[in-house]
C-alpha cells in the first residue's frame, strides 16, 4: 500500500506538482511505516521541499532519513543534500550567504564523483560544480566543468540547455565575446524542453536581449524582451517577478528605439505596478522613473516628467546625477511657464553640486535661471546668470548666439 503512495508522490513531482507532493508525503509519514519506506517518503518531501525553495526543511527530512540508516546513505541522498546547500547559499538574503554551504555542496558533489563514476546523473554534478566555480569567480574551470556537463549522462531533461546557457553568460559577462554568447544561447533556446518550466526561459530571452543590445541590435533585442515578456505572462501569478524583470528589459529597450515612446511607457508602468514597492532606497524604481520622465519631457508632459524625476531622486537620493536631473526639473518648470519654481529647482541644483564639493560647469542652468528671471523682470539678475552661462559656455556650443541675445536684452531693459 505504502508503495503505491510513494510511486504517486514520484508521478506529483514529475509534474511538478510540488505543493501536492509535499502534502501526499507529509500524511503517508502520519503512517506506521517501515524505515526502508520512510526513509523513500523522507526523501521525496526533501525534493518537493527543495523545488519549492525551501532548502533549511528538506535538510531537517535528510538527516532524519540518515537517522535511520547511518552510514548507509545512498548517492541520491548526497546528490539532495549537496543541491540543498547550493541553493540555501544562492537565495540568502545580501551579507547572509554562508561560504560553508558552497564549500560543503562542492565537498559532497566531488564525493560523488570518486564514489560513484558511473552515476547516472553526473551530468547534474558537473553542472553544479560549475555553478560554484563561477560563484568563486574561477572562470575557467566554470567553463570546463559545464562542458564536461554536456557529455555526461543525466536524467535533468532541460540539463543541455543550462550548460549552454551558462557558456553563454561567460562568453558575454566574462569575456566580451559576443558573438558567442550569442551562439551558445541560442542553442540554450533550441534545446530548452518545452514541457520545462517556462520561468527559465524569460530569464534566458533577458539575457539574450542583453547580449544583442550590447551588439547594437536594439531591434532584435526589443523582439527578444518581448518574447519573455509573453512568456511571464504565461507563466502565473507566482513568477510575479520575472514578470517585473521582462517588463523593465524591455521598457529599455523601447526607449532606445525611435518611434517606440509609447510603448516604453507601458512597459514601465507596468513594472511598477506588478512589481513590490520599495520601502527604502531602490535604483531600479529610481531609473524606471528616470526614463519615465525623459519620455515624458520629449512628449511635451512636463508635470509628469516633473513628478517622475523627483521621484526618481526619492527612490535614490545618492543618485550620481543628481544635479543632471534637477536641471531637466528646471527646465520642464521653465517649460510650464512657472518661473520662480524654476529658480528654486536651480537652487537645488547649486545646492546639491556644492555639498559634493562641486562647482556647477553647466552653462544651460544658468541660461534656464537667466531666462526665467528675465521673465520674471528681473533683469539684473537674468544679466549676471547669462554671463555665467556664456563662462562657462563651450566654444562651439550652439546657443551661445540665443544667449547673447538674451543677455543684450536684459542689459537694454535694465538700463530703460
Amino acid at each position: 500500500m505504502a508503495s503505491s503512495h510513494l510511486q504517486s508522490i514520484v508521478d506529483l513531482l514529475e509534474r511538478r506538482e510540488i505543493k501536492k507532493a509535499e502534502v501526499a508525503a507529509t500524511r503517508l509519514l502520519r503512517s506506521a511505516l517501515p524505515d526502508s519506506e520512510r526513509i523513500q517518503a523522507l526523501v521525496l518531501r526533501a525534493r518537493a521541499r527543495l523545488l519549492g525553495e525551501r532548502p533549511d526543511e528538506a535538510i531537517e527530512d535528510l538527516n532524519q532519513a540518515r537517522s535511520l540508516l547511518p552510514g548507509n546513505e545512498s548517492v541520491e541522498m548526497l546528490e539532495l543534500t549537496a543541491d540543498c546547500h547550493l541553493l540555501r547559499f544562492e537565495i540568502a538574503s545580501v551579507g547572509f550567504a554562508d561560504r560553508g554551504d558552497t564549500s560543503l555542496a562542492k565537498r559532497l558533489y566531488e564525493r560523488i564523483l570518486t564514489e560513484y563514476p558511473r552515476y547516472g546523473n553526473l551530468g547534474w554534478i558537473y553542472y553544479q560544480l560549475g555553478r560554484i566555480a563561477l560563484a568563486d569567480s574561477d572562470v575557467d574551470k566554470a567553463d570546463t566543468l559545464f562542458r564536461q556537463s554536456l557529455f555526461a549522462p543525466s536524467h535533468i531533461p532541460a540539463l543541455t540547455a543550462f550548460c549552454f546557457e551558462r557558456l553563454g553568460f561567460i562568453a558575454f559577462y566574462e569575456r566580451r565575446d559576443l558573438e558567442s554568447a550569442c551562439a551558445f544561447l541560442d542553442k540554450a533556446v533550441f534545446t530548452y524542453p518545452a514541457s520545462e518550466p517556462l520561468a527559465w526561459m524569460v530569464q534566458l530571452r533577458i539575457l539574450r536581449s542583453r547580449v544583442l543590445r550590447a551588439m547594437n541590435k536594439n531591434e532584435q533585442a526589443l523582439l527578444d524582451a518581448e518574447v519573455a515578456l509573453s512568456i511571464a505572462e504565461k507563466a502565473g501569478d507566482e513568477n510575479r517577478m520575472i514578470l517585473a524583470e521582462a517588463l523593465l528589459a524591455a521598457g529599455e529597450l523601447a526607449v532606445c528605439l525611435p518611434g517606440r515612446d509609447r510603448d516604453a511607457v507601458s512597459y514601465l508602468q507596468q513594472f511598477l505596478q506588478v512589481s513590490r514597492r520599495p520601502l527604502g532606497v531602490d535604483v531600479t524604481w529610481s531609473r524606471v522613473y528616470e526614463m519615465l520622465g525623459d519620455i515624458y519631457s520629449e512628449q511635451g508632459q512636463f508635470e509628469q516628467a516633473i513628478s517622475a524625476y523627483r521621484n526618481a531622486l526619492q527612490y535614490n537620493p545618492y543618485h550620481p546625477w543628481e544635479t543632471s536631473l534637477l536641471f531637466r526639473i528646471a527646465r520642464a518648470y521653465y517649460c510650464l511657464n512657472s518661473y520662480e519654481d524654476t529658480i528654486r529647482a536651480v537652487q537645488e541644483y547649486i545646492s546639491a553640486a556644492e555639498q559634493d564639493d562641486e562647482a556647477s560647469q553647466d552653462y544651460r542652468v544658468y541660461d534656464v535661471l537667466g531666462n526665467a528671471q528675465f521673465a520674471l523682470g528681473r533683469y539684473a539678475d537674468a544679466l549676471e546668470s547669462y554671463k555665467t552661462a556664456l563662462r562657462l559656455a563651450p566654444a562651439n556650443a550652439s546657443d551661445l548666439d540665443k544667449i547673447r541675445r538674451y543677455q543684450r536684452f536684459a542689459q537694454e531693459l535694465l538700463q530703460a
